[in-house]
């Protein structure tokens, strides 16, 4: 049941990252129980304005899920704090600071002189 529940949550994005919220670190707790499915959130800033749209759509993609006969409850812990560290390896690197232009021309540079 779990990995059925986080699959379906897998398919709910953060509409400004267009990344699912399993694969951003964004689901702190799941507790499923006789008939209930709960489900605690974290957004990626505290104040998200997109955080009640994103934990109606993980509701509705649960209830989805486990069918008729389960109360699906969803929850965003605004006190959370989010970082790139909870993301997925594979989707970690869309949040590393890249160098600036200056940056990259300045390490090619330094590269040919230094013969890197």
């Amino acid at each position: 049941m779990k990995s059925e529940i986080l699959a379906a949550l897998a398919t709910v994005d953060d509409p400004e990252l267009g990344i699912d919220i399993v694969s951003l670190g964004l689901v702190r707790r799941l507790d499923i129980g006789e008939g209930t499915v709960t489900i605690e959130l974290m957004m990626t800033t505290p104040t998200c304005p997109l955080g009640g749209l994103i934990a109606e759509n993980a509701r509705v993609a649960v209830e989805r899920a486990v069918g008729a006969g389960w109360t699906v409850s969803v929850t965003i812990d605004k006190a959370a704090v989010w970082s790139p560290e909870l993301a997925d390896p594979s989707v970690r690197s869309r949040f590393e600071r890249q160098p600036s232009r200056f940056e990259a021309a300045v390490s090619k540079f330094a590269a040919g002189l230094f013969g890197r």
